[in-house]
C-alpha cells in the first residue's frame, strides 16, 4: 500500500514536465492537420511550437522565406493552475499584438478533455498584466479561460483557418516598413487582408477578400499606367535634345490629354466599389460586436448546424417539385446562439401565395416570420432545376451550395441581438 501510495506521488517537476508533453502531444495533434510544426524551444511554463504554412515553392532559407507562427502550450492539471506568457510574445516594439503568436491551452484526461485557443490580442484585452522575475507578462488561469465561451475550441477547422489568415497577413506586415522607405512597389501581396475580413460571416454582396483583391488588382493596373507616365516625365527631365524632347511631351499627350485639352490622368472607374466598401464597414461591425461578447465561433457554428439540419431535411424529401414551397423553422437559444429545434413542411405553392402578401413565385424566397430565439424561411427548392438546366441538380449540388437564406437567417439572429429593432 505505501509503495503504491509513494508511487502516485509524483515529484512537482516530474508532474509538470508529464503535463508539458501531453500538451504538446495534443496541440502537435491539432496543428498537423494543416501547418508544418518545424521545431520546439523548451519553456519553463510549457512548449512552444514554431509552424509553418504549407507551402512548398519556398523554404526557410529563401530570400522571401514564408512567415512562421509561434504556438505556446499550457497544460491545466487541475483547477488552480496559472500560467504566465511573457510580455514579448504578445506585443511588437509598437506595442501592437501580433499575428504569429497564438497560445493553446488543455486541460482533463481522455474522456473529458478541453482545448481552448486565444490570440495575441485576445490576451491582451481580457488577461491581467503581471511582472514575474523581473518580467512583464500575462497571468493565465484556468477559471479564466473557461470562463469566456468563445476561448474554446468547438470548431476545429475555424481555428485553424484564423491561424492560417493570420499568418498570412503576418507575412505581408513584415516587408512593409521596407516597401513604405522605399519606392511604391507594383509587387505588393494582393491576397492580403486584416485577418478578421477572412472570417465565414456570410453577406449579401459576396467573397469579401476576393473583392478586395480585385480592387487592388486595379490598383496595381493603374499603378502601371502611373508609372508608366513618370518614367517619360523622367526621361523628359534628363533629355538635351528639344527636338526629341518634343517626341517624348507628344507620348506624355497622347496618354494625358482630355478632350477639353487638359493634362490629367485617367484612374480606372471601378477603383471605388460603394456597395463593397458598405459590406465592410457591416462585417466588421458583426465581427467586433460578436468577438466582444464572446460569440464569434458560436455565430459561425450556428451556420453550419443551420445547413446540415436543413440538407438532412432536404435529402428525405428529394427530389421536391417546383410547385411546392419548403416551409422551415428553427428555434435557436439567444444568448450563445446554440440551435434548439428544427422543424419543416411542404405545402402547394398556390395556397401558400394565397395566405400571404407575396405576389408570385419569384418573390417567395424569404422571412416569414421571426422573433428573438425563432426564425421561419420559405422557399422552392425546386426551381433549380429549371434555374439551372446545365447542371445536374442532386443533394451534392445542394449541399455544395452558399444559399442566400442563411445569410438572410442569421443577419436577423444577429439583428434582434444588437439592434433595437428589425424590420424585413
Amino acid at each position: 500500500m505505501a509503495d503504491t501510495e509513494n508511487a502516485n506521488q509524483h515529484p512537482a517537476w516530474l508532474k509538470a514536465m508529464q503535463n508539458g508533453t501531453i500538451g504538446e502531444a495534443r496541440a502537435k495533434a491539432f496543428l498537423l492537420d494543416r501547418f508544418w510544426v518545424l521545431e520546439r524551444s523548451v519553456d519553463i511554463d510549457g512548449a512552444d511550437l514554431i509552424i509553418q504554412r504549407r507551402l512548398t515553392g519556398k523554404n526557410l532559407l529563401a530570400r522571401e522565406a514564408p512567415r512562421l507562427g509561434v504556438v505556446q502550450v499550457k497544460y491545466f492539471g487541475s483547477t488552480k493552475t496559472q500560467h504566465f506568457v511573457h510580455l514579448e510574445y504578445i506585443v511588437d516594439e509598437n506595442n501592437d499584438p501580433r499575428n504569429e503568436f497564438f497560445l493553446m491551452c488543455f486541460a482533463g484526461n481522455e474522456e473529458s478533455a478541453r482545448s481552448f485557443f486565444m490570440l495575441a490580442e485576445d490576451i491582451l484585452e481580457q488577461f491581467p498584466k503581471t511582472t514575474k522575475n523581473g518580467n512583464d507578462g500575462f497571468v493565465i488561469s484556468y477559471n479564466h479561460i473557461t470562463s469566456y465561451a468563445d476561448f474554446e475550441i468547438i470548431n476545429p477547422k475555424l481555428i485553424l483557418d484564423r491561424i492560417q489568415k493570420r499568418l498570412e497577413f503576418a507575412e505581408f506586415t513584415k516587408n512593409r516598413s521596407f516597401i513604405s522607405w522605399a519606392l511604391p512597389s507594383t509587387n505588393t501581396d494582393l491576397n492580403a487582408i486584416s485577418p478578421e475580413y477572412s472570417e465565414p460571416i456570410d453577406n449579401w454582396w459576396g467573397d469579401i477578400p476576393s473583392g478586395f483583391e480585385e480592387i487592388k488588382r486595379t490598383a496595381r493596373k493603374a499603378m502601371f499606367d502611373v508609372e508608366e507616365i513618370l518614367n517619360y516625365l523622367q526621361k523628359l527631365t534628363e533629355e538635351t535634345d528639344p527636338v526629341k524632347a518634343e517626341e517624348i511631351v507628344n507620348d506624355i499627350s497622347h496618354n494625358c490629354r482630355d478632350g477639353m485639352g487638359r493634362w490629367r490622368i485617367s484612374l480606372p472607374d471601378n477603383l471605388y466599389d460603394e456597395d463593397f466598401f458598405t459590406v465592410c464597414r457591416k462585417h466588421k461591425e458583426i465581427y467586433e460586436n460578436l468577438k466582444k461578447d464572446g460569440l464569434l465561433n458560436s455565430f459561425l457554428t450556428m451556420k453550419k448546424e443551420l445547413k446540415d439540419r436543413l440538407m438532412q431535411d432536404l435529402a428525405n424529401r428529394f427530389p421536391v417539385d417546383s410547385n411546392f414551397v419548403h416551409i422551415f423553422s428553427f428555434s435557436y437559444d439567444a444568448n450563445n446562439f446554440n440551435l434548439l429545434s428544427f422543424n419543416s413542411k411542404l405545402i402547394p405553392k398556390r395556397d401558400f401565395l394565397k395566405k400571404s402578401s407575396k405576389s408570385n413565385s419569384y418573390s417567395v424566397e424569404g422571412i416569414t416570420n421571426y422573433s428573438i430565439g425563432h426564425i421561419e424561411y420559405a422557399w422552392i427548392p425546386g426551381k433549380y432545376s429549371s434555374l439551372y438546366e446545365n447542371e445536374k441538380i442532386n443533394m451534392e449540388w445542394f449541399r455544395s451550395r452558399n444559399f442566400i437564406l442563411y445569410y438572410s437567417c442569421l443577419e436577423v439572429v444577429f439583428s434582434l441581438k444588437y439592434y433595437d429593432e428589425f424590420n424585413l
